[in-house]
């Protein structure tokens, strides 16, 4: 699914060294995401989620409700539900989910996030 978001919104994808050690930015006025030279490949896939996740709701600026709003769309793109489901009646932590997921420790507790919401 996130490939498919990705191709239709084709964001301009440049690598640099940005401030503060991030990982990735999005400048919404130039549709640019910024990502960290060499970032291990779920690192950048990851990152790109969020970036995208980013452009696709129209952030603009750094804002927290806004980076979690990201990280959420990002994990929902990257996590399907039927393979969260399976993972998790084997691996009872974030990182083993993560693991067997091919994701980031932090796109598992965003998704989390999202299951308890929908369960409120």
């Amino acid at each position: 699914m996130f490939e498919e978001v990705l191709s239709r919104l084709r964001p301009r994808i440049i690598e640099r060294y940005l401030p503060h050690n991030w990982w990735g930015a999005y400048d919404n006025r130039t549709h640019t995401i910024w990502l960290r030279p060499n970032l291990a490949p779920i690192q950048r896939r990851s990152t790109l989620a969020h970036e995208t996740a980013h452009a696709a709701l129209g952030h603009t600026g750094h804002h927290p409700r806004q980076e979690r709003q990201a990280e959420e769309l990002a994990a929902s793109w990257l996590i399907p539900y039927p393979d969260f489901v399976r993972a998790g009646r084997i691996y009872p932590t974030a990182t083993g989910l993560a693991h067997e997921l091919d994701v980031l420790p932090r796109d598992i507790h965003a998704y989390m996030r999202l299951l308890e919401r929908a369960q409120n």
